[in-house]
C-alpha cells in the first residue's frame, strides 16, 4: 500500500483474505460473503446473516461493519480483485509452515488409508465418497477429487468420479484445504497392469527432475526445462503438452503454474506441487522448500515407497486386503 501510494485498500478474495486472517470469507465455495477494509485501522465486513458466525469462528476480535443482506455493498477500489497480490503470499509465514505441516501430513495419512481399504469392486463415486467423509471428519475440505477407475485411467486426466468400478487399476487426486492452505496430492493402486506400472516408473523419474531442479534461486521455468528434457528421455517428449505440470503452491491448489520461460524465482517458505503424468499414470505430492532442502508435506509413513535417486517416493499400492 505505501509503494502504490494507497490510503486503504479492500480484501475480497478468499486467499487473500485467508493469508491475511486465517479465516474463511466463503461458504466453502464461489463468492466471498466477507471482505476486508484495511485503512487506518482494519475493518472486516460483511451481512447480517454472517456477522455472529465469522465473527465468532473465522475472524474473532475484528472490528465489524454490519450490512442489511439484501443491501451488502461491494469492496471499494483499490482492491485485489484489481491488484494481484499472489507474489506477496507465495514465501509463507513460520506459522503458515507449520500449519501445512499439519494439514499435509494428516490429509496424506487419510487419504492413503482410504485408498488402501477401497476394493476393486467399489465404484468411483464410492471412493470418492469416502475420501471425502474421512477429510470432512478431520476438518479438511475437499477442494478437489478426482477418481479415475480401470475403465477411464488412461482416457482423462481430470477425472471426475462416476458410477463405474475402481478394477483392477486406479487414481485418486486430492487437493485438501483447510485454514486456506491446499495439501495436492495423488495416489495410485495397481494389481497388475503391466502398463500402468511402466508408466508410473517413467512419471516418477520425470517428477525426480523437477525435484532435483526445485533449489533456492532457480527459476520456475528452468524447473520447467528440468521436465521437458525428462520426458523426452523416458520417451515421451509432447507428453508435457498434454497436462499442466504443476508449480508454486499454498492458498490455492497452485499459485502460479510453471510454463516455459516463467520468470519467478523460487525461494525458501515456497511450498512446490509437481504433477507428472502420463495417460495411466501420476505421481504429486506437495513439498515445502527449506534451507535443508525439499521437506515432502504429504508424507504418509504407512504408504508404501520406492526410492527414487535421493527420495523415498510414493509406490504404486498393490493390494493386501
Amino acid at each position: 500500500m505505501r509503494s502504490q501510494g494507497f490510503s486503504r485498500f479492500y480484501v475480497i478474495r478468499p486467499e487473500n483474505f485467508a493469508w491475511l486472517t486465517g479465516g474463511s470469507n466463503t461458504l466453502g465455495f464461489g463468492e466471498g460473503v466477507a471482505y476486508l477494509e484495511i485503512g487506518e485501522e482494519l475493518l472486516l465486513h460483511t451481512s447480517r446473516i454472517e456477522h455472529p458466525r465469522i465473527a465468532e469462528e473465522e475472524v474473532p476480535g475484528l472490528p465489524v461493519q454490519v450490512h442489511p443482506w439484501y443491501a451488502f455493498p461491494p469492496p471499494g477500489s483499490p482492491n485485489d480483485l484489481e491488484h494481484d497480490l499472489t507474489l506477496l503470499r507465495l514465501a509463507l509465514s513460520k506459522k503458515a509452515q507449520e500449519a501445512f505441516r499439519r494439514l499435509g501430513r494428516e490429509a496424506a495419512e487419510l487419504v492413503g488409508e482410504v485408498v488402501r481399504a477401497a476394493k476393486p469392486t467399489w465404484r468411483e463415486q464410492e471412493l470418492a465418497g469416502a475420501l471425502a467423509e474421512a477429510l470432512w471428519g478431520h476438518g479438511i475440505r475437499p477442494q478437489l477429487l478426482l477418481v479415475a477407475g480401470e475403465e477411464r485411467l488412461f482416457r482423462h486426466r481430470h477425472p471426475l468420479p462416476k458410477d463405474r468400478p475402481l478394477g483392477r487399476s486406479f487414481m485418486a487426486v486430492v487437493c485438501a484445504e483447510r485454514g486456506g492452505l491446499v495439501a495436492n496430492l495423488t495416489r495410485m493402486v495397481n494389481l497388475g497392469d503391466g502398463e500402468v506400472e511402466a508408466r508410473y516408473r517413467k512419471v516418477l523419474e520425470v517428477e525426480e527432475a523437477a525435484l532435483d531442479a526445485s533449489r533456492p534461486g532457480a527459476k520456475l521455468g528452468e524447473v520447467f526445462a528440468a521436465l521437458q528434457a525428462a520426458y523426452e528421455r523416458v520417451g515421451f517428449p509432447s507428453a508435457w503438452e498434454e497436462h499442466h505440470q504443476g508449480g508454486v503452491g499454498g492458498y490455492r491448489s497452485r499459485e502460479a503454474i510453471a510454463v516455459p520461460g516463467h520468470p519467478l524465482t523460487l525461494e525458501e517458505g515456497m511450498a512446490l506441487a509437481w504433477n507428472p503424468s502420463l495417460a495411466g499414470a501420476k505421481v504429486e505430492d506437495t513439498f515445502l522448500m527449506t534451507g535443508e532442502g525439499l521437506l515432502n508435506l504429504t508424507e504418509d509413513p504407512r504408504w508404501p515407497t520406492v526410492r527414487v535417486g535421493e527420495r523415498d517416493r510414493p509406490d504404486l499400492w498393490r493390494g493386501g486386503w
